[in-house]
């Protein structure tokens, strides 16, 4: 009877297992983010997009290291020859790829929650994106220092902070007074400004709009941050580098993030 039981059991367990994975992952069930996430997890075209923007990036900061005029930062009015250089990133899809939380979305049908991402940044299973720890290497050992501008909520100061322990398990440099993590406002013009003010600060890399400049990012400001984009026409691939990000952003937010406003927005 024992025998018999314990069978039963580990059948049953089996079979949830099963019944789980088969509930998780939904092969026919259509989802919007499917080809986005399938692209940056399996397509040779976006590593090699992330790796020539990196590399791209390097050669650019070596430059800048020679040329005391440069800044890439609007909030440095002048010129500021004195101060020590650093680059500033954000954090997600330009140094942390978290394309498996996307996938686990796409997975389940599920869609981005406030709850849920604290989860996944919880688990710190964040991956890198391709080129940024070479980078980030090449910065550290000619003397640049990165500043990390991100609205993760993360507190530097504390060692088993998510954020924290994962770029220390990455081997990035960090320290905490360069981990500038989100206020009370998303916008990181702030931030941006109290890395300037100390520092000459020669590139920008990030991933969304809003990593470089203040933009719009209400529903209808499509044109609005095409003129942004063009505005600053010779920064981008000199000063200021963008990593492709095909699953989220500000973007959605310009466009209209229901299906209706995406379609609406297609031109042939």
């Amino acid at each position: 009877m024992y025998r018999f039981a314990r069978s039963f059991l580990i059948c049953l367990v089996a079979a949830r297992a099963v019944f789980s994975q088969a509930a998780a992952v939904k092969p026919n069930t259509p989802h919007e983010n499917l080809n986005a996430v399938t692209w940056v997890q399996s397509s040779a075209e976006y590593r090699a997009s992330a790796l020539q923007t990196y590399h791209a990036a390097e050669a650019s900061m070596m430059r800048a290291l020679n040329d005391k005029n440069w800044t890439a930062a609007l909030e440095q009015k002048r010129p500021v020859p004195d101060l020590p250089p650093a680059v500033i990133l954000d954090l997600d899809e330009t140094v942390f790829d978290n394309s498996a939380f996307q996938a686990r979305l796409a997975m389940t049908g599920t869609t981005f929650t406030p709850e849920n991402w604290k989860s996944w940044v919880a688990e710190k299973r964040a991956g890198l994106v391709p080129g940024a720890r070479a980078f980030l290497l090449a910065a550290h050992a000619n003397g640049v220092a990165p500043f990390y501008v991100t609205n993760r909520v993360c507190d530097p100061n504390r060692a088993d902070d998510p954020t924290v322990v994962l770029l220390k398990a990455h081997l990035l440099p960090f320290r905490p007074e360069r981990l500038l993590c989100k206020t009370d406002t998303p916008d990181k013009a702030a931030r941006r400004n109290l890395v300037a003010a100390g520092n000459r600060v020669l590139l920008l890399i990030g991933d969304d709009l809003n990593d470089f400049i203040t933009a719009a990012v209400h529903e209808g400001s499509v044109d609005v941050r095409f003129a942004a984009v063009d505005a600053y026409d010779r920064y981008w691939g000199e000063r200021w580098f963008m990593l492709p990000n095909p699953t989220y952003g500000s973007w959605e937010a310009a466009v209209g993030r229901s299906s209706g406003n995406k379609w609406r927005t297609l031109r042939q």
